[in-house]
């Protein structure tokens, strides 16, 4: 008996260690694309800057060290990554996580709070178009190392490769994501490897992981360290996607990938850039390519770092794809296509316009700005504004949520703004020379968003003011003014309405009501997979008022839940009702002509609920109604 239990506990420890295995192996691949693909471009960028004397080298190192230090070991993944919504991170968790009086502000204070979340998930979607522009570029720009004549294949070649890359989209990521991981395994194996090959040659540079020389280098440099750190930002690209993808992995396997593989891996790989720049200076025009000893291994290095960019695109397309689907549950999008790619993985999605969105304008920005040190300056205000913003949400989600004393919170998130806006400060003056892209994009998205909240808040208004009620629906039924026909009739609600539009409409043109009325509502939840069971509400012995949950990271497929909770097989002898607004875009509303007239465009073109929560076509229908907001 004794042997069977050893052998039983033998056998849980090695599948426990085997499942951990695969999530860190799963995080390398996904969390840590982006981040990890930093050294192609970060160093260069900043030396740029800086120069190459040694002691700029030698300060610069010392600030990508702590930088990394601070920023991904402390705040993300030793604070920020607290912050999971049952498992799920992101700056939309952070959201849901507040409490009410935010998400519904009603005060100015609260208003502001959540204008500035709604800037930050904006600026994220900036970042998600800025990312595989920068990444698949800079890849590509190593072959002018080969043969100088081939600087001019970079451009084309990076433009091919992302069109490549948001055409296969549509399949689905789920086969190809399977090698993600040893790619990426392999990817940061080569890198140390590399650097520690130059490093051997120059080991003095490990003085600079000294904090001492990233100090004096910021007392010596002056105002020029902004400018120096609007580069040295670059080092910590993907920080908040360690956070985003939380919910694929755990934390646990996020934290160990970093402190045993991927965080090594990336001080490795600089110190040897700067062992390689003290020695030959000449090197910092491309330090990351200069790693390799000969041109065998440089090839090996462009086909590697290629990949790996492509790896770190695609993670970031897909955190776009589900940041999208969160925004829309959110209520903060109009309703957009989303397609299950995989039967096995919820977060396997697909959504078309948003992938043509981003991939029309990675490619333009490809295009228009021809180099990875152009669009660096695009890059790093996305970043830096999104890092301020997670603080600014931790500090009050830590506060209103936790109850943290002040005397707890307030070093923290003394300590990590300090940072974030000595970099924001920084990355400012890249305004003029490319800083705008990420300010217009995220304006755009921010404006979508603010527009479409402000609509549904108006229509919401109307809706509480039907001139219609129950007791007015139930005394025509008495009365026989409204006739009754046979049939299930469902009828789709908005949270605000009492009695559906639809409902009204089809009272007032067709003087009848289906025997049995189902009034469905789909209110969003703060969770990202909703527990709280389907409600039914009884009203009457005919009407019945059905309550459904949707957590942010899910897709209702309406038919279905409704035959399991609600109607069992006769769903499928039930009609939907559904109510197709119109907006009359007049002076006389409370929302203003223009604003009214920009809803409108944007209610038309969102996904009509039949398609978006999978309704049969052949059993719709839809009345249209029109209304002045």
């Amino acid at each position: 008996m004794s042997k069977q239990t050893d052998n039983s506990a033998t056998n849980r420890s090695h599948s426990h260690f085997a499942g951990n295995a695969s999530l860190i192996l799963g995080a390398t691949g996904v969390v840590f694309g982006d981040i990890g693909t930093s050294p192609i471009y970060a160093l260069k960028e900043t030396l740029h800057t800086s120069g190459a004397r040694v002691d700029d080298i030698y300060g610069v190192v010392s600030l990508f060290f702590w930088t990394l230090t601070l920023v991904v070991s402390v705040k993300y993944l030793g604070f920020v990554m607290r912050a999971d919504n049952r498992g799920e991170g992101g700056i939309l968790a952070l959201l849901s996580l507040m409490p009410r009086k935010i998400r519904g502000p009603k005060t100015n204070k609260h208003q502001a709070i959540l204008v500035l979340i709604l800037v930050g998930t904006a600026l994220l979607f900036g970042d998600g178009v800025l990312t595989p522009a920068i990444s698949v570029l800079s890849a590509t720009e190593g072959l002018a190392l080969l043969n100088p004549d081939l600087a001019q294949v970079a451009v084309p070649l990076t433009v091919i490769i992302l069109g490549v890359l948001f055409l296969v989209q549509s399949r689905g990521t789920h086969a190809i994501g399977n090698i993600f991981g040893p790619v990426m395994l392999w990817w940061f194996g080569l890198i140390a490897g590399l650097g520690f090959y130059r490093f051997l040659a120059e080991p003095s540079v490990i003085k600079a992981l000294s904090p001492i020389y990233a100090l004096e280098y910021i007392g010596h440099s002056g105002f020029k360290t902004f400018a120096i750190l609007a580069s040295v930002i670059l080092c910590v690209t993907g920080a908040e996607a360690l956070y985003a993808d939380m919910g694929h992995f755990g934390v646990n396997p996020i934290r160990w990938a970093w402190m045993f593989l991927v965080g090594p891996a990336l001080i490795m790989c600089y110190l040897g850039q700067a062992a390689l720049v003290s020695t030959n200076p000449e090197a910092a025009t491309n330090p990351f390519f200069g790693l390799a000893p000969n041109q065998t291994m440089l090839i090996v290095l462009i086909v590697s770092a290629t990949l790996a960019t492509v790896i770190a695109s695609q993670a970031l397309i897909t955190g776009v794809f589900s940041l999208s689907r969160q925004a829309v549950q959110l209520g903060l999008f109009p309703r957009l296509t989303i397609r299950h790619t995989s039967a096995e993985h919820e977060g396997q999605i697909y959504v078309p316009v948003v992938n043509w969105l981003v991939g029309i304008t990675s490619i333009a920005l490809v295009i228009g700005f021809k180099s990875s040190s152009a669009l660096a300056s695009a890059y790093v205000l996305a970043i830096a504004g999104t890092m301020a913003i997670t603080t600014f949400a931790f500090h009050i989600v830590a506060r209103e949520v936790w109850e943290w004393p002040l005397l707890k919170i307030l070093p923290l998130t003394v300590t990590f703004l300090i940072v974030d806006i000595s970099f924001l400060v920084g990355t400012a003056s890249h305004i003029v020379n490319g800083g705008w892209v990420p300010i217009a994009l995220g304006a755009f998205v921010f404006a979508v968003m603010a527009i479409w909240r402000a609509g549904n808040r108006a229509l919401n208004r109307r809706m509480r003011e039907s001139t219609r009620t129950w007791q007015d629906i139930y005394q025509g039924l008495e009365t026989g003014e409204i006739s009754t026909v046979n049939g299930i009739g469902i009828f789709m609600a908005s949270p605000a309405e009492m009695v559906p539009a639809a409902l009204i409409s089809h009272v007032t043109v067709m003087h009848s009501l289906p025997e049995e009325v189902i009034v469905v509502t789909v209110k969003p939840d703060t969770q990202p997979i909703s527990t709280t069971p389907v409600l039914c509400d009884h009203i009457s012995d005919r009407l019945c008022r059905v309550t459904i949950y949707a957590g942010y990271m899910e897709t209702i497929q309406l038919p279905g839940l409704l035959e399991r909770e609600v109607l069992g097989d006769k769903e499928k002898l039930a009609t939907y009702y559904l109510s197709e607004r119109h907006f009359l875009a007049s002076d006389n509303g409370t929302l203003g002509h223009r604003t009214e007239a920009l809803f409108e465009i944007l209610h038309r073109n969102s996904v009509a609920p039949t398609a978006f929560y999978g309704l049969p076509y052949d059993r719709v229908i839809t009345i249209g109604t029109r209304i002045d907001l």
